[in-house]
């Protein structure tokens, strides 16, 4: 078996990204998962790259399980396992 896998939704910014960069620099394998921000998803990919680990950048928005389904089929497909979930994706609605 090789490395392990994390899926880490909302991880193209903030507390997401930093998580993502983490498992990479512990030898996890990390699937980026975005909504909007690609150009970050992408920027946090290279940067996890660099520390060895192999990654997925998807976009897939959680709130919708058929997007969710492909997400997992990809990491599936590429790695045969999924190890870690960090469910990292939320939203904010303001109403001042």
């Amino acid at each position: 078996m090789g490395k392990k896998v994390a899926i880490i939704t909302g991880s193209a910014t903030g507390v997401g990204a930093a998580t993502a960069i983490l498992l990479a620099q512990k030898e996890c394998n990390v699937v980026i998962n975005y909504t909007r921000s690609e150009n970050e998803a992408f920027e946090t990919a290279k940067i996890a790259e660099k520390h060895g680990a192999e990654t997925i950048v998807f976009q897939a928005d959680v709130s919708k399980d058929e997007e969710c389904q492909a997400m997992v089929s990809a990491t599936m497909k590429k790695w045969g396992q999924i190890d870690y979930l960090v469910n990292n994706a939320g939203r904010t609605k303001f109403n001042f």
